[in-house]
């Protein structure tokens, strides 16, 4: 009996089998074409990775020469800044030098008995007693009365005045 019985479900199998053999197929053919459109999609991730790695080596190199290209203008400017300042310093003495040598040096006051402190000031080119008189922050009326000037109006280059404190 079980040899019928057997003999019966291969028949029914074999009979069916095309039917019930051609599902299975079209599954296994799904897992395999699955299976290689999951290649080509790793195929291709691997090979955008490579571009990726590619274009990430090219952007290390092109940042090491704009480090390095900035770090040599960067040593141009701090030399050059250097430079600037030196030249600054040394103008600037020069300039200093110059305004000592015009800055009057201290005299006493002129003619007789006083001892009133002051300063002495060489009249330079363009000057006028007002313009003298208010760069030592004093009137006019006094320079004309301490230096006994007869005429204000004309003083010459050179001459020599003396400013009270």
């Amino acid at each position: 009996m079980i040899k019928i019985v057997s003999t019966a479900l291969i028949a029914v199998l074999f009979l069916s089998g095309c039917a019930t053999y051609q599902p299975s197929r079209t599954a296994q053919a799904r897992q395999t074409e699955d299976q290689l459109i999951r290649q080509e999609t790793q195929r291709r991730m691997a090979g955008r990775i490579e571009i990726l790695e590619r274009e990430i080596d090219r952007l290390s190199i092109e940042l090491d020469r704009l480090r390095q290209t900035l770090d040599t203008r960067m040593t141009g400017i701090e030399r050059k800044s250097e430079q600037d300042k030196r030249e600054m310093i040394a103008r600037i003495t020069s300039r200093l030098e110059k305004l000592m040598a015009q800055t009057p040096a201290r005299a006493p006051a002129p003619s007789g008995g006083g001892t009133m402190q002051g300063y002495e000031h060489i009249v330079q080119q363009g000057e006028t007693l007002s313009t003298i008189a208010k760069a030592y922050n004093v009137t006019t009326k006094v320079l004309i009365d301490v230096n006994k000037l007869k005429n204000p109006d004309r003083l010459s280059i050179g001459q020599k005045l003396f400013i009270p404190e």
